[in-house]
């Protein structure tokens, strides 16, 4: 199967470079990049998009975290702390859609503008200058797409949700739920929150496998938790009998992937949405251009034929 598409606006990189200034002009501008955690490969690809723009660039670039996917409470003293250096923009990647806020206010009374990227904030006070990132339900529609014809129509599908509250989170499942809902020979027998997380993900799969033996499906809405399903249904012995699928194309993924245990994941090229906020922040904060509300990057769904060497080259990546 060849790559294919499901959102269909990305900016060009060549229209990105070619609104820089010049070297000179770059050189005091810096800039945040919040994301939610280091620990997920999803972000370390996100991140080296990032960093390549702001060398790119000439401009300085914090790339930060919390602790972990969940801590709240440590992102929003991420922000406080990046709020202090005075910064002339901030790419923020929010945990939540409403805790953000207020620390977003405040960098709009300083004066920083703030651009979200890969996860919204909700609709409120704060003042965002645009949103980096896909269109999580379009996509996640596509899978559920792929996973209904796999199945010939019919049969019963489990879904491992993340983090509930979480706008990615949310728009993956409605997105799943759209075409699920107006399959009428597709039975969704259990949406579980696994929170982003492998270990959770097995332990939510084992309960799913233990309570419905005849799934047919399951939908992890990342590829971690996906991994963990993957755990789970090779230890009951129903690799070849469940359909397993995931979303962020990481290296593990790819090479589960390319052993036949994993059967899809969606490439949400993080790399091009960390590019292509920092571009954006720039070109706002040297040239007052007002942004596109949605900057939209694709995405493409994968199975192991598009696994392909010159694929793993491009992303520098090596599997065993």
């Amino acid at each position: 199967m060849t790559l294919k598409k499901f959102a269909g606006l990305t900016a060009a990189f060549a229209m990105a470079t070619g609104a820089m200034t010049s070297a000179a002009s770059a050189q005091d501008v810096s800039m945040a990049f919040i994301v939610k955690d280091m620990n997920n490969p999803y972000y370390w690809r996100m991140g080296e998009g990032a960093k390549r723009a702001a060398e790119e660039l000439g401009i300085e670039l914090s790339y930060v975290s919390a602790e972990f996917n969940g801590d709240i409470e440590g992102q929003i003293g991420v922000v406080e702390t990046e709020l202090v250096k005075g910064h002339d923009a901030i790419v923020l990647v929010p945990m939540n859609g409403t805790a953000l806020i207020p620390k977003i206010m405040e960098a709009n009374a300083a004066g920083i503008p703030v651009i979200t990227a890969d996860t919204r904030v909700d609709d409120g006070p704060a003042k965002v200058e645009t949103f980096v990132g896909l269109d999580e339900r379009t996509s996640f529609a596509g899978m559920a797409e792929w996973v209904v014809e796999q199945m010939g129509g019919e049969g019963q599908v489990a879904i491992l949700e993340g983090f509930r509250g979480s706008s990615t989170a949310e728009l993956r499942l409605n997105g799943m739920m759209d075409v699920f809902d107006a399959s009428s020979g597709i039975e969704v027998v259990a949406s579980i929150s696994a929170d982003w997380d492998q270990e959770k993900g097995l332990k939510a799969s084992e309960d799913i496998l233990q309570a419905h033996p005849e799934v047919d499906a399951i939908i992890g809405s990342n590829d971690l938790m996906a991994l963990g399903a993957v755990q789970a249904v090779k230890g009951a012995g129903k690799l070849d009998e469940i359909i397993v699928v995931g979303d962020d194309a990481i290296p593990s993924a790819l090479a589960a992937l390319k052993a036949g245990e994993l059967n899809a994941t969606i490439d949400g090229n993080t790399d091009l949405v960390g590019y292509e906020a920092v571009m954006a922040a720039y070109r706002h904060v040297t040239e007052g251009e007002t942004l596109d509300e949605w900057i939209v990057v694709d995405s493409s769904i994968m199975t192991a034929a598009d696994v392909t060497q010159e694929y793993l080259d491009g992303r520098g990546i090596t599997l065993d």
